[in-house]
C-alpha cells in the first residue's frame, strides 16, 4: 500500500494554522474580534473564516468596554471580572486558547458548568481553567493499549 504524503500536517495543526493565520490579520490592522468562539469559524472552499465581526471594534476605540457578551467559555477572565477592562488583542487570543483547546479535547470548554446559571461565568472570573485533558487521553491510552481480543 502507498500512501499519499500529507504536506499539511493533521487536521489540529491545519485548523491552528489557519485560523491563527486570520487572527494574526485581524490584529495587525488593529480589529479586536471580541467575540472568538468556535462556532464562529466558518469553512469556505477548505479556508478558515473568522465570521461574526457584530461586537468588533477597532483597537484605538475608546468605547469598547468588557460588557458580558458572546459566548461565556470564550470570554477573557479579565472581562467577567472588571465591566471597565477595555477588550484587547490578548482577549482574542484567550479566545484563540479556549478554541484549541476545544479542537484538541474534542469537547465543549467547561461542559460542566454549562446547565448552572452563571456557572462558567463564576468559575472563570475566581480563576477556574478548563482541567487538562491529557490525564484523562492518558488514561484511556493506557486501556487501550492493554486491551486484549480474547
Amino acid at each position: 500500500m502507498v500512501l499519499q504524503l500529507a504536506n499539511n500536517g493533521d487536521l489540529r495543526e491545519y485548523l491552528k494554522i489557519n485560523f491563527s493565520n486570520g487572527l494574526k490579520f485581524l490584529h495587525k490592522n488593529d480589529i479586536i474580534h471580541r467575540d472568538l468562539h468556535s462556532k464562529n469559524i466558518l469553512v469556505h472552499d477548505g479556508k478558515l473564516l473568522i465570521a461574526d465581526f457584530g461586537l468588533s471594534k477597532d483597537e484605538t476605540s475608546k468605547t469598547s468596554n468588557a460588557s458580558v457578551h458572546g459566548m461565556q467559555a470564550y470570554i477573557d477572565p479579565q472581562c467577567l471580572k472588571s465591566e471597565s477592562y477595555k477588550r484587547s488583542k490578548k482577549s482574542d487570543i484567550y479566545s484563540f486558547g479556549v478554541i484549541l483547546w476545544k479542537i484538541s479535547s474534542g469537547r465543549p470548554p467547561f461542559q460542566s458548568l454549562a446547565k448552572i446559571p452563571y456557572g462558567i461565568v463564576i468559575h472563570v472570573s475566581q480563576g477556574g481553567r478548563e482541567k487538562n485533558f491529557q490525564r484523562r487521553m492518558k488514561t484511556t491510552f493506557n486501556k487501550l493499549i492493554k486491551w486484549k481480543m480474547n
